[in-house]
């Protein structure tokens, strides 16, 4: 199910958050909806409800499961039912959605999200056009997932004059409209400037790698969402190979050993982006538990794919640098420092 347990719910919440901060650059607060409670028991059941304003317009957030036997008619009657009761926006949130549904669900006037795919909400359609067509995207006290890839790839391989949004798509393994919003993003917060080149744009880092570290600093944080155990499958007797999942890069201090002095943790620890979390989830790799000591491996979830900054299955040192700078951990805080002692420009 889309949403079964409150982990999920908090991790999908998360990535709604993420995915309307990076669209339409705002900054939601989003919250349990007390309403839901007063709602009949048909129209409740199954689903969770969150609230936020989007340009200051009331808006529930209504999370539908993922095998929920609901159709677009019923969602339709659902949307007025709750909107006759709550007179605020209805937007139903989906993780995945098929063709078909979208378009009839579009074909209805039902506002909906995928998360990190797209959104449609013709109540708010005017502002939307409003919104874009007079504001430039504002500097935030952080930046989106998409926009850290960019300027960890730029940093990390200081070999490029100039990008564009489809070029660097593939690449990071975003949609290039994403890659668009984050060059606004990095040009916004004076990381770089966006250069019109007809019907495309062209990002441009003028500053040096030190200087734009040193500005970008206090807007970068942990790639990290949240960190997770398992044990794995067991193997039958006589058979010599693993269930643990090998093909994704190392995480934590296990990826920091592998690029310092640092001795391994006794389990291994890996780190996967949101679609391999997915992966994991399936229980292909054994079952999730709740104390490490239970565990035969442990995996970082990122807000971004963990290889894509260096290109090979290896989580890359400024993110990790990100994430364990300020270790409680001496000897991790001082292999964590001697990652970026591979770059020239950095300055402790």
């Amino acid at each position: 199910m889309l949403v079964s347990n409150n982990k999920d719910d908090n991790q999908l919440t998360d990535r709604l958050r993420d995915y309307l901060q990076s669209t339409l650059h705002l900054r939601l607060d989003l919250k349990p909806w007390k309403g839901s409670s007063d709602l009949p028991l048909f129209l409740a059941r199954g689903f969770e409800f969150r609230q936020a304003h989007i340009f200051s317009v009331p808006c529930i957030f209504a999370f539908v499961p993922e095998d929920a036997p609901v159709t677009p008619s019923e969602l339709a009657k659902r949307q007025d039912r709750i909107k006759r009761g709550a007179a605020k926006v209805v937007i139903f949130v989906f993780e995945h959605m098929s063709a078909y549904v979208r378009a009839r669900m579009i074909e209805k006037g039902i506002a909906f999200i995928v998360v990190e795919n797209q959104l449609y909400i013709p109540d708010l359609a005017l502002d939307l056009r409003e919104y874009f067509r007079t504001r430039a995207p504002s500097s935030s006290s952080s930046l989106s997932p998409a926009a850290q890839a960019v300027l960890f790839r730029h940093l990390f391989k200081i070999d490029h004059k100039i990008w564009t949004p489809s070029g660097l798509a593939k690449e990071l393994r975003y949609s290039a409209m994403t890659i668009g919003r984050a060059f606004e993003e990095l040009s916004a917060n004076g990381l770089a400037k966006v250069i019109p080149d007809g019907r495309s744009k062209l990002l441009k880092f003028n500053e040096s790698p030190e200087e734009i570290f040193k500005t970008a600093h206090p807007m970068l944080r942990s790639p990290v969402k949240s960190t997770h155990f398992f044990q794995a499958k067991r193997m039958p007797k006589g058979f010599q190979s693993t269930t643990l999942p090998v093909q994704f890069p190392y995480g934590g201090e296990m990826a920091l050993s592998e690029q310092s002095m640092l001795n391994p943790p006794q389990n291994r620890h890996f780190a996967v982006g949101p679609t391999n979390w997915k992966i994991l989830q399936a229980g292909d790799y054994g079952i999730e538990v709740i104390y490490q000591d239970e565990a035969d491996y442990g995996v970082d979830v990122w807000r971004y794919d963990p290889d894509i900054i260096t290109g090979e299955n290896t989580a890359d040192p400024l993110s990790l640098y990100m994430q364990s700078q300020n270790h409680a951990d001496e000897r991790v805080a001082g292999a964590t420092l001697h990652l970026m002692e591979n770059f020239q420009w950095f300055r402790a």
